[in-house]
């Protein structure tokens, strides 16, 4: 590669990011090889809709324009099959440039609009959401009947009966559960949305407008769900989790263990192809209460330089795929969108960035990225959730197909005009961070798993109680369906 080229992977990468979109590795492995690569980029941005460009954009649509061949692609001493061996990586939902919010409060009426119509289409095509009535249908008759609604305010009466308040947009009604129906069980959560059957009560003076509830139908996963092992990615998929770069307690030693496998001759290595950061890759600034205190590096953007640096010791054949989490420099309500191009710019072409959520699709396979901050407010607030366990917290959002499902706790939600907390596909795999915990499970055919950190406990995650495993690489092999965990601590 000619020496003036060395800074032209950033240039380029800005041409893209001022049209809303990012070049995936395979198309900047493309563009290595023509002459001019900068105006070549120019000339097709220049005859382009914005809108039409794809998000990223790939070799694939670019061949379109240019086509060199084998030959002409520059290796940099690396062997060529090797670097067209990086897979593109598509993006199927994402914040990043879809922002909507503006903060007020117009803006919350129609996210929680939104949420309740998209889960209730969720909820009628279940064999259960048939025959369901609008509430105002149905506080007109009494008997049996179904409705779907949102629910608002709980409360407990004296004697031990649950009292709901049921909305769909246009009415309400009082939901009351009795202690020996079916539905006492289920915990349920204010802002979900669910199938209420039950009956409506007679026309009494004590019963008003009440239906009373004996069953209670989420919006949940497909019995069945998806099947990771009928996917086509070829290669392992490693999950490296929360980084912290820039802490005095992030394990430098233990990560050095992991540069050195990686790029070994070791069988599981060689075969990895692509590694999922699922946010806080730096420690951040102001995060919590005198954080300067257990700080090395105490500037924010040289925090980002050192992880990027850190970064760039993975092969190139290895796609790096990044989320913010609630330590990086994003605002803090979610969905986030990807972090500034700025920061970007640092990263070498193999390290892609998305918001929080993102759900990706490598070669058919469906990966839905959270940090996971709502983790924390779920099993504050749940019998069956706990911090130690993140995967009981993964479960309550599949049930309720939603991310965030409860508002106004500790994660805060910016209110977009769509809700991009929902989990309107089902993925094939759903991973978080945040808890700093080492946890995977399958349920219902969709493979959880929460990934470790690289910082050790600090003294503010003691008071907390939270009891860090840091070091470990979860690596799927997804044509077995196979999961290994590597230690490097």
């Amino acid at each position: 590669m000619a020496f003036w080229r060395l800074g032209m992977r950033e240039k380029i990468l800005k041409l893209f990011a001022d049209n809303n979109t990012v070049l995936a590795p395979d198309g900047w492995t493309l563009l290595r090889g023509v002459d001019d690569p900068r105006s070549v980029v120019e000339k097709i941005l220049c005859g382009c809709d914005k809108d039409d460009l794809p998000f990223p954009v790939d070799a694939k649509w670019l061949q379109s324009y240019i086509a060199p061949t084998k030959s002409e692609i520059p290796t940099n001493g690396s062997d060529p099959s090797t670097e067209s061996a990086v897979m593109m990586v598509k993006v199927m939902h994402d914040i990043t440039g879809n922002s909507t919010c503006t903060g007020e409060l117009k803006d919350f009426v129609t996210h929680f609009n939104n949420r309740y119509e998209k889960l209730r289409a969720i909820l009628s095509k279940r064999r259960e959401g048939r025959g369901c009535l609008d509430i105002s249908v149905a506080k007109k008759r009494t008997g049996k009947a179904k409705i779907i609604a949102m629910v608002g305010d709980m409360t407990e009466t004296r004697n031990g009966y649950k009292i709901l308040s049921l909305e769909d947009g246009k009415d309400k009604i009082k939901g009351m559960i009795n202690p020996n129906s079916p539905a006492y069980d289920k915990f349920v959560l204010e802002d979900e949305v669910i199938i209420a059957i039950g009956e409506v009560a007679p026309k009494k003076k004590q019963y008003q407008e009440t239906f009373f509830i004996d069953d209670i139908i989420r919006p949940s996963l497909p019995r069945h769900g998806n099947n990771v092992s009928k996917r086509g990615i070829e290669g392992k998929i490693a999950f490296i989790g929360d980084l912290h770069v820039g802490s005095e307690s992030f394990m430098k030693e233990s990560w050095s263990k992991f540069i050195s496998w990686i790029n070994s001759e070791d069988t599981v290595a060689k075969d990895i192809r692509y590694i999922i950061v699922p946010g806080d890759m730096i420690d951040g600034i102001g995060i919590y209460p005198n954080q300067r205190d257990d700080l090395e590096i105490s500037d924010v953007y040289e925090q980002y330089r050192e992880v990027a640096r850190m970064l760039s010791e993975i092969p190139d054949r290895i796609s790096v795929i990044t989320i913010p989490g609630n330590h990086d420099i994003v605002r803090n309500p979610e969905p986030q969108p990807g972090l500034p191009e700025d920061v970007q710019s640092m990263f070498s072409s193999n390290v892609l960035f998305f918001g929080n959520p993102a759900l990706v699709d490598i070669c058919d396979l469906k990966i839905l990225m959270y940090h996971g901050s709502s983790i924390t407010d779920l099993a504050d607030i749940h019998p069956n959730v706990s911090n130690e366990k993140p995967t009981t917290a993964m479960i309550e959002m599949l049930e309720r197909r939603h991310l965030v499902p409860v508002y106004g706790k500790k994660t805060p939600i910016a209110p977009e005009e769509q809700d991009h907390l929902l989990i309107d596909e089902v993925p094939d795999i759903f991973v978080t961070g945040h808890i700093h915990r080492c946890n995977i499970e399958e349920y219902r055919g969709v493979m959880l798993i929460n990934s470790s950190t690289w910082q050790e406990q600090t003294d503010y995650q003691k008071m907390r109680d939270i009891k860090p495993e840091p070091a470990k690489v979860v690596i799927l092999d997804s044509s077995s369906k196979k999961v290994s965990i590597k230690n490097f601590a």
